[in-house]
């Protein structure tokens, strides 16, 4: 063995790496840009916006009002206070709520004759505003056991934001389907310079097939895929492990829209990345960018509500960000009013995206 041959190589081996750019890419770049956005959303320390939490105080009692104002000072919730009038499960399908807690009718009169419980309605999904939510809760319940002896107690009632969402999965669907929606950004990005390298286009131009049908037929392949895919995560989500999802005739054609428009966005994001990318080795470099920063920051698998506020002002300006608010709204909530403004956003930023990414590759006399 010679050790002058291995340091020769390693040194060829090493140029050849840093001159190549997905190499450097997802050994330096690429970790970078994941702790940067893990940290800010999870390691951040009192930056985060303060999330919502609505209480109900059915009891007139001065002591129950006590218990709203030490939940305001704490400092940790935006309170909003409603109504005994209201009925808290319906105020909470038709404003996706979160996080609600309520104080039981006739609270300050039973709690000194026995067991008397707050009940606390959690989203599974929003781990860190459920976890203030019913630790606070509990906190409260405690201050009040201290004082009571012979056996009486406040107890914590948890409840889902919805009754009949049961399990986690249910709140997590609208996050795998935007997954999959995100994907696109792939379909097209790889396909672009691929098809440009092996000289695919010019074939395709000697059989008659124009630019502009290629392109319609891609958007019509990629995203009858997509809803095939995503009736087959749904389904597998409904029959295996039993989730629940609101199946009205509404917000299935509603959810259909909603992901057309996405499906549109994020082809169209892709045939522009494409356009950009000389070489296939480079897309993926490109497609990363793309991809991680908006899936982590777009409330597919964390709400954004949890997040700092200056990425939430960045959240507000990804496409993928009002699809995971739609699809939340009508698979989770039945909420159909609550989409009008995602759907319109969605709808402009797709004809906006598909016009200028069609037009380049339409107009370009070579792809």
């Amino acid at each position: 063995m010679n050790l002058r041959r291995i340091l020769l190589y390693l040194r060829l081996d090493a140029k050849s790496f840093m001159r190549g750019k997905t190499g450097p890419f997802f050994l330096i770049v690429f970790p970078i840009i994941l702790i940067l956005l893990f940290g800010s959303i999870f390691g951040s320390s009192g930056v985060a916006t303060k999330t919502t939490l609505v209480v109900q105080n059915l009891d007139p009692g001065n002591d129950t009002w006590e218990i709203v104002n030490t939940i305001n000072q704490t400092g940790l919730f935006n309170v909003l206070v409603i109504g005994p009038e209201v009925n808290i499960s319906t105020y909470i399908a038709q404003n996706s709520i979160d996080s609600a807690l309520q104080i039981p009718k006739n609270f300050s009169h039973e709690f000194s004759n026995g067991t008397i419980s707050l009940i606390y309605y959690s989203n599974p999904s929003n781990q860190i505003s459920s976890a203030l939510g019913q630790t606070l809760a509990n906190e409260i319940a405690q201050s009040y056991n201290s004082n009571l002896s012979g056996g009486k107690s406040v107890s914590l009632i948890s409840r889902p934001v919805l009754e009949k969402f049961t399990k986690t999965i249910d709140y997590y669907i609208p996050g795998f389907i935007g997954f999959t929606i995100l994907s696109g950004v792939f379909a097209l990005i790889y396909q672009v310079p691929n098809y440009r390298e092996k000289k695919i286009f010019r074939q395709l131009s000697f059989v008659g097939l124009t630019k502009s049908e290629w392109l319609a037929a891609s958007v019509i392949f990629f995203t009858l895929s997509t809803f095939i895919s995503d009736l087959v995560l749904v389904g597998i989500g409904y029959t295996v492990f039993g989730a629940n999802i609101s199946l009205s005739v509404s917000s299935i054609l509603l959810s259909a829209v909603v992901i057309f428009l996405g499906m549109i966005s994020f082809l169209s994001i892709g045939l522009l990345a494409g356009l950009l990318t000389k070489e296939e080795n480079s897309a993926s470099l490109i497609g990363n960018v793309i991809f991680y920063p908006m899936l982590f920051l777009s409330g597919v698998f964390f709400p954004i509500s949890d997040m700092p506020a200056f990425l939430q002002v960045v959240a507000e300006f990804l496409p993928l960000t009002y699809f995971i608010k739609a699809l939340d709204n009508l698979i989770l909530f039945n909420n159909i009013q609550a989409v009008a403004i995602p759907i319109t956003i969605m709808a402009v930023t797709a004809v906006l995206l598909f016009f200028v990414a069609s037009y380049i590759a339409t107009k370009r006399e070579r792809l």
